[in-house]
């Protein structure tokens, strides 16, 4: 194939990220929104893996979710309708979602839904469980306050909000990332600035609804609540940029605590995955000690993907101190990031970087050619459930190493 067609395949996809017009558009329930899902199937974080193979924290969270959907009714029964195959256990970036942290689906989760504006493309993501934390969807912990938690989240508070957004046609999601890059969020580990402007921007709309004092207690009262809305977002983003023949973009990524693994836009829905890395950073949290860390595990990496996180470390001063870097270390971070990108990203601006803009379309034949990998920030998860700190982790090179094989065996060698 002549090289000249990879790269305007490859072109087409960064564009299509970085047109995306992302809206929140209401909340549903999984098992209503996601096309192919049924009342027995379970979200996971990462490539797909066999319930055998899971880290004790996937192993507990899969069972947790068959308790929470009232399947069974002890640890024990759980775990055996899972082995004998009565439950379908499935990666969520096989669907229109996403798996933050051990990424915990099931019917009953409700979904914050966001939708393309210009493709019509619609994702959904849990929302974050306020007091609970991680709770059952990130950190696949259970009991009945958890789910009495996540119910009400998703149902009353929530769910009466989603009229008000039927009528306004929903709430624009793009300008508050390009807002709050100019204002240090990176928008992985760093959400300060677009919580506080999606609040002002939810105001008119949240006072139309009955529950309004309790809705906006919930946003104000929850850090990093915006982390679940932007991942949903730039989901509908790489949809919309995945599928393009060619295309050697990477529109997935993502870890199960086992293996991360990596989708390609020209490749379809086939995986590739090395051993998950770990993440390297500061820990924030009493007693937190590394034999307790999991190595990467979840699908917050789908925001690099779409170009925001470790590829804007140069917009986040605050994002380098977690990983125990200098400012110039994340002008570096980005530089670098440049050279494995196909394009970039007009609607964002670095302002440490002169207003650049951002680099966008991590392309799997730059990243193998350069050596340099990308940079994905993140949280340390602890194996028994809970947040430890943050840091980053580079997208091990076995994955691009198996994908530009399997890209030329599609398409054969690329030819100037």
């Amino acid at each position: 194939m002549n090289i000249k067609d990879v790269e305007n395949a490859a072109l087409k996809s960064a564009r299509a990220i970085a047109e995306s017009e992302p809206y929140w558009v209401g909340v549903e329930r999984a098992g209503d929104f996601l096309e192919g899902f049924d009342e027995r199937t379970v979200l996971h974080s990462g490539p797909p893996i066999e319930f055998e193979r899971m880290c004790s924290l996937h192993k507990k969270g899969m069972i947790n979710a068959v308790l929470f959907e009232g399947l069974a009714r002890t640890e024990k029964s759980a775990e055996d309708m899972i082995l004998r195959g009565e439950i379908k256990i499935k990666s969520a970036f096989d669907f229109n979602s996403v798996g933050s942290g051990v990424g915990i689906v099931s019917a009953s989760v409700p979904l914050l839904v966001c939708e393309d504006k210009k493709t019509g493309i619609r994702a959904g993501v849990f929302p974050h469980e306020s007091k609970f934390g991680g709770g059952f969807c990130g950190w696949g912990v259970y009991s009945e306050e958890i789910k009495k938690n996540l119910l009400y989240i998703g149902g009353e508070l929530l769910a009466p909000i989603s009229e008000v957004l039927g009528e306004c046609g929903g709430i624009p999601l793009k300008q508050i990332v390009t807002d709050g890059l100019l204002m240090g969020d990176e928008n992985h580990s760093s959400q300060s600035a677009v919580d506080a402007l999606f609040i002002r921007e939810i105001i008119p709309y949240a006072l139309k609804c009955k529950n309004s004092a309790e809705l906006l207690m919930y946003f104000a009262k929850t850090p990093r609540f915006f982390h679940n809305f932007c991942q949903s977002a730039q989901r509908t983003a790489t949809l919309a940029a995945h599928g393009v023949s060619a295309s050697p973009i990477v529109t997935a990524a993502g870890g199960n605590g086992v293996e991360y693994g990596i989708k390609v836009s020209g490749l379809g829905d086939r995986w590739f995955t090395a051993p998950s890395p770990m993440i390297e950073g500061t820990y924030m949290t009493e007693g937190a000690v590394r034999e307790n860390q999991l190595p990467w595990i979840g699908d917050s990496s789908v925001v690099e993907c779409a170009g925001l996180g470790g590829l804007l470390s140069a917009a986040s001063p605050k994002v380098c101190s977690f990983r125990g870097e200098s400012f110039e270390d994340g002008i570096r971070t980005t530089e670098r990031m440049r050279k494995i990108c196909a394009s970039e990203n007009e609607n964002y601006r670095i302002p440490n970087l002169n207003f650049s803009h951002a680099p966008v379309g991590i392309d799997i034949f730059k990243v193998k050619e350069s050596g340099i990998l990308p940079v994905i920030n993140g949280g340390m998860i602890d194996k028994n459930g809970g947040w430890m700190g943050a840091g980053c982790a580079e997208i091990p090179m076995k994955c691009f190493l198996e994908a530009c094989e399997a890209f030329e065996e599609k398409y054969g060698k690329t030819e100037k």
